[in-house]
């Protein structure tokens, strides 16, 4: 038996996004087994973590029709979108990009399996035409469209599904999604529409996580780095001009009529300085100014030259990376004593221009459905705290203390974070230096070469299903990716707290599994969790369509502008 899971792909208006985040709307939990990487409520999981059984089947796809505006807002069809970026990418690879701003860009090139609605936060197909437990919850079996076809032409059948998730399975790719899609055991193909997920039992981070795996077509390879992307989405890729541009063009073959691209073009500049950013909207020489920092936003709300988008505190937390492989975080103390060393309210207040949740120390924000509210009260602001902390960790008045903060350019909000527990150390005797440094080494120092003491972060996934967030990132799940140097052994009881919660089908059990996770975090702290993040992008007025999401899973294929 099957339960629905949603709908088809139906883009909700701007207003009513507007509306229900407003509302702090939560999103229903999805009827489908998907549990751990469904994102039910609000900032609940990715989709609908609900810890039934049983998956879905979508209805029919929206026609067009249902989804154009009102004739009075419609846009004029065709036309070319510019997009400023924070930074340019730093590599083609579907399967090992990190970056935000490329998951923006491959969203519209690449199909995945399922999506996140970005307004009841539940998890949908969206390649896939259906999604259903089957062989007593041990395979997830898939059903996908006939008639797709690739960028190159090729048609995509099982054999491609089957190729791409092979793909990331492989430890030599080094992709990190590979931890989220662990629990596939097989891949069966079934028949050129159905492929099969073999399992041990149900896990309900598979849909979800499914959101993030881009169909590519096997005669590809694995060497994606080299080619230009190849996908079947609503773009085609057609160049990257490093530091320059990146231009998609309209895939006119797109084959969910649903989706249909409105724009002839897309166009994504990297500007690194943020007033150029911003400067450059103003002007008119952009069209949309993605994820700016929260404290230009009532400037920018105040200029009736541009229309100004705020997603209320979701998916994004802020947090710093202990790095526990080295002192002086290999002690519990010490980072202790960095949780304890920020003043969070001042800091969403001062630098988020008051839009953020400073509560912080929980992955979600007290609408998601696995929240714990215990959480709340750890780590007020307390510098005698952190003194004290210091002294029992051997390091009275910051003696023999070494470490440095480790930002990102072009991330205003990472380096005041970063000030502000600066100036705590500081006022305690120590004052550790601020590393800013570009984008592209930034991620590798924590990812790869693990050559920094603290980093700051916001990763998204706070709207997911708790089995996705705690799998997936360089925070929480305790495996060779976490950047902090979190094992399976570091904190008793973690690793089973989050195998049961992946596994429960009964979501109150698993509430309970969460809430002992959430507690055995603040306890242990391998990296705390400051404040949730909202965020902001602004267009020019003539822009509609544009829904944010809070993901950064951003489909464009809706979005159009006037002549």
């Amino acid at each position: 038996m099957t339960h629905p899971v949603g709908t088809g792909w139906r883009e909700p208006t701007r207003r009513q996004f507007l509306q229900r985040a407003a509302l702090g709307m939560a999103a229903s939990i999805s009827t489908l087994a998907l549990g751990a990487c469904s994102a039910p409520s609000p900032p609940a999981a990715p989709g609908g973590a609900t810890g039934q059984n049983t998956a879905s089947t979508a209805a029919a796809p929206t026609s067009p029709a249902a989804q154009q505006a009102p004739a009075a807002t419609r846009a004029t069809a065709g036309g070319t979108l510019t997009v400023s970026q924070s930074v340019d990418i730093n590599t083609l690879h579907p399967w090992l990009g990190t970056l935000n701003v490329w998951k923006v860009i491959k969203e519209n090139v690449y199909d995945q399996l399922s999506y996140q609605d970005p307004t009841t936060f539940e998890f949908k197909p969206k390649l896939a035409t259906a999604f259903e437990w089957t062989d007593n919850n041990t395979g997830l079996l898939i059903t996908l469209p006939s008639g797709v076809t690739f960028h190159n032409g090729d048609k995509l059948t099982a054999d491609d599904v089957k190729f791409t998730i092979d793909s990331i399975l492989d430890a030599q790719l080094g992709s990190w999604l590979r931890g989220f899609l662990a629990a596939v055991q097989e891949v069966q193909v079934v028949d050129p529409t159905h492929v099969k997920l073999k399992t041990t039992a149900l896990d309900n981070r598979l849909i979800p996580a499914l959101t993030y795996v881009d169909i590519v077509p096997r005669s590809m390879g694995t060497d994606l780095a080299k080619q230009n992307p190849i996908g079947s989405g609503p773009f085609k890729f057609t160049e990257w001009v490093p530091n320059d541009h990146i231009q998609l063009d309209r895939n006119t073959a797109y084959w969910d009529q649903a989706r249909t691209p409105k724009l002839d073009r897309i166009v994504f500049k990297p500007v690194t300085e943020l007033q150029t950013r911003l400067s450059q909207l103003l002007a008119g020489n952009v069209d949309m100014v993605y994820d700016f920092s929260l404290q230009e936003v009532p400037r920018m709300q105040a200029d009736k030259r541009v229309v100004v988008e705020v997603v209320p505190p979701a998916d994004q937390m802020f947090v710093a990376y202990l790095n526990m492989r080295k002192p002086p975080f290999d002690k519990l103390e010490m980072r202790q004593a960095i949780g304890w060393g920020l003043d969070r309210a001042a800091f969403v207040q001062n630098f988020l221009a008051g839009l953020g949740d400073p509560t912080g120390n929980s992955p979600f924000t007290a609408k998601h459905w696995a929240y714990e509210s215990s959480t709340k009260t750890a780590y007020a602001y307390d510098p005698d705290k952190v003194g004290q902390l210091m002294e029992k960790a051997g390091y009275p008045k910051g003696q023999g203390l070494d470490f440095s903060f480790l930002v990102p350019s072009g991330y205003p909000e990472f380096k005041q974070l970063s000030t502000m527990l600066q100036a705590t150390f500081a006022s305690l005797g120590y004052q550790p230096a601020i590393e800013e440094v570009e984008i592209g080494q930034w991620a590798s120092r924590i990812n790869q070469t693990r050559d920094f003491f603290v980093a700051v972060d916001y990763p998204p996934r706070g709207t997911a299903d708790p089995a996705l967030t705690y799998s997936a990132g360089q925070l929480f799940p305790p495996n060779a990716a976490n950047a902090c140097g979190l094992t399976p052994d570091t904190i008793p009881g973690y690793v089973d707290a989050l195998s049961d919660g992946a596994a429960n089908a009964d979501q109150s059990r698993r509430k309970d599994d969460y809430s002992k996770v959430q507690k055995l975090w603040v306890d242990n702290l391998p990296g705390p969790v400051f404040a949730h993040r909202s965020t902001a992008h602004a267009t020019q007025p003539g822009v509609q369509g544009f829904v944010p999401h809070p993901a950064f899973q951003q489909d464009l294929s809706g979005v159009s502008r006037e002549a």
